[in-house]
């Protein structure tokens, strides 16, 4: 029996995965154990990236998921989608998955909490374990001579279409494509990266860069533009990054970057705003970003703002759930919830991948509540449209997150539903920023008597939502976005 039959098997059902869920969770052993400095190296990367959950997994095979957001942080889009193509799953499915995944395989591979130095044999025999061809989607099925590969070959495989850098390094914003074979010793295989995100005047970063003089230089601008007291983060050096071609003028664009809700990806050739700001912001900012750079070469995008908030917001919930520990109070939980935005797909009731994934790391904090503890999920809509379709919506979206957390193993009756459709509006209808906030899903602790804590209700932060149909940019993370139908 291997070492991770268990976890196949429950990530199979979970998932629907089927017979994909082993292949999976090769490819995905690749990845944190053939990486730099091994499992060890790829635990190190994921703190240095600011998942701080990570040092609870060391020797704890049932840690929390990640959200599809810190798979996409950890991983990168690009590695996402190589497996996931490898494999035969859509993106968000291998996405959602692996978020489960990740988590178990370092508890699982670190018993006593203590990472080894070598790759153990339990790894090494299931990566040589000769594959099906229905493992994989037909177009990348086994074709060796008698059907199996041993471990080598898949790796290359994946080497030659990512490259190791890539695979680490890709970040989810990032335009440059992947490089096709091998990268000759020396050349460069990861581009150079900086992320900035401005939250009411403090300046988050995080990237990678080629060497200590462009680290230094970069950590220069940020002071001298924000100050030293404003800036948090880290930047990693690589010598297989690209060069930075945004850096002689990165102290000028910094300068228009002060705007509280905005994100800025400088990666490779390519410029990206997003975050909770107007989009007539956005565009201003660019133009000035546009003429300090000039003839650089250098391409720029404005990014959906709505995914970008409802990342950003998924982001800090997963962080908070994480930080929740032992002994919290139900309201510390529907808080957090409250703070979390769900993006149904329009006229949907289908929970996205993402919110899925936030949903199952809150699981294990309901399960810690008192066994008499009752939750209400309350749907709400605009009053746009046909009354009753907007509760009939708002209903089946509530149910739809209890669905979610049942199947990650909280109790029924600790969960109620109800939709209320356009009722207790949190912000006027009359706008479309007002409807916005006003699509949501909200969490409350019902006593027996009916009477509530930790509620959000009526207030315009700290509620869940749907879509960004008929939403307008510029709004605060935490608010109540929605969707129409």
């Amino acid at each position: 029996m291997s070492l991770f039959d268990n976890i196949i098997d429950d990530a199979a059902a979970r998932f629907g995965l089927g017979a994909k869920a082993a292949p999976l969770l090769r490819e995905l052993l690749q990845v944190m154990t053939t990486s730099p400095g091994g499992l060890s190296g790829f635990i190190g990367r994921l703190k240095s990236m600011g998942l701080s959950q990570v040092s609870g997994w060391l020797g704890n095979p049932n840690a929390a998921p990640l959200s599809s957001a810190q798979v996409e942080q950890a991983l990168g889009s690009n590695t996402i989608n190589a497996i996931a193509q490898k494999v035969g799953l859509s993106g968000p499915a291998a996405t959602a998955a692996m978020g489960y995944l990740i988590p178990k395989v370092v508890g699982q591979l670190t018993p006593g909490g203590t990472v080894g130095q070598s790759v153990p044999s339990s790894v090494s025999d299931f990566l040589s374990t000769p594959r099906r061809a229905d493992d994989y989607s037909p177009a990348y099925a086994d074709q060796t001579p008698g059907g199996s590969w041993r471990w080598a070959a898949p790796l290359l495989a994946l080497l030659a279409l990512a490259g190791v850098g890539g695979y680490l390094y890709n970040h989810h914003w990032t335009q440059t494509p992947i490089t096709t074979g091998a990268a000759p010793s020396g050349q460069t295989t990861v581009p150079s990266r900086l992320a900035l995100s401005n939250d009411n005047g403090v300046i988050t970063y995080s990237g990678t860069v080629r060497d200590q003089a462009t680290k230094t230089s970069i950590l220069d601008a940020l002071k001298g533009v924000f100050g030293a007291n404003a800036i948090k983060g880290d930047i990693t050096v690589d010598p297989n990054a690209a060069p930075s071609p945004w850096l002689a003028n990165l102290r000028n664009a910094l300068s228009q970057l002060n705007m509280p809700g905005l994100h800025a990806m400088f990666e490779g050739n390519s410029v990206n705003l997003g975050g909770s700001v107007a989009a007539a912001d956005r565009d201003r900012i660019l133009n000035a970003l546009k003429s300090i750079f000039g003839s650089s070469g250098l391409t720029f995008a404005s990014a959906d703002p709505m995914s970008s908030l409802v990342s950003e917001s998924t982001n800090k919930a997963a962080a908070a759930l994480a930080a929740l520990g032992t002994g919290f109070q139900p309201n510390d939980l529907m808080g957090i919830l409250n703070k979390s935005i769900i993006n149904f797909p329009t006229g949907s009731a289908e929970v996205p991948a993402m919110s899925r994934s936030l949903l199952q790391q809150a699981a294990n904090a309901f399960k810690q509540l008192p066994a008499n503890t009752v939750v209400e999920i309350s749907g709400y809509t605009d009053n746009t449209g046909d009354p009753n379709a907007n509760q009939q919506l708002s209903q089946r979206r509530a149910e739809a997150v209890k669905a979610v957390l049942v199947q990650s193993g909280v109790t029924s009756n600790m969960l109620s539903t109800k939709g209320y459709g356009s009722s207790n509006p949190v912000a006027s209808n009359d706008t479309a920023d007002g409807r916005f906030q006003n699509r949501r899903i909200e969490y409350q602790v019902a006593s027996s008597g009916g009477t509530t804590q930790g509620s959000t209700q009526g207030s315009t932060q700290g509620s869940t939502s749907g879509t960004t149909q008929g939403s307008t940019p510029g709004t605060t993370p935490g608010t109540t976005p929605g969707q129409t139908k």
